[in-house]
């Protein structure tokens, strides 16, 4: 999944009762739900430190750890929304192999660079705009 569709899913996210009580929590759940691809992405397009896209942060040990720290700086209520956004993230990428126990579990990962399906994007781009539209008019 490309970023408008992770960043769709996280304002529909925002939406949920236990979510749409705090304006605030938005931040941190758009921010979790963009985290995995800017980490690994990073590391391993830009820094070439893995083969892929997908390793340190796309796991249930990232999703966890990433939840406490943030819950602790910022409070159960930030991190319940971290939480969210991670989880929507690393759910919305399951049609591709998602490591959800890297390191402990090898995965056998297609060594290359990312690949860009614009048919995908614009599809996630409409999507995205949906969302915004039924986000501004929801109460």
């Amino acid at each position: 999944m490309h970023i408008p569709g992770h960043l769709a899913i996280a304002l529909a996210q925002h939406r949920l009762p236990a979510l749409s009580t705090d304006n605030n929590l938005l931040k941190p759940l758009l921010l979790a739900s963009l985290f995995p691809d800017v980490i690994d992405k990073s590391l391993g397009y830009g820094f070439r430190v893995m083969p892929n896209g997908r390793h340190y942060a796309h796991n249930i040990f990232s999703l966890l750890g990433t939840t406490a720290f943030v819950t602790a700086v910022w409070g159960k209520k930030a991190g319940y929304a971290w939480l969210a956004g991670y989880l929507g993230h690393l759910l919305a990428d399951r049609n591709s192999l998602v490591p959800w126990l890297f390191p402990l579990q090898s995965y056998d990962f297609k060594e290359g660079r990312f690949y860009f399906n614009k048919s995908q994007f614009l599809k996630e781009l409409l999507f995205l705009l949906i969302a915004i539209v039924f986000y501004r008019l929801a109460p």
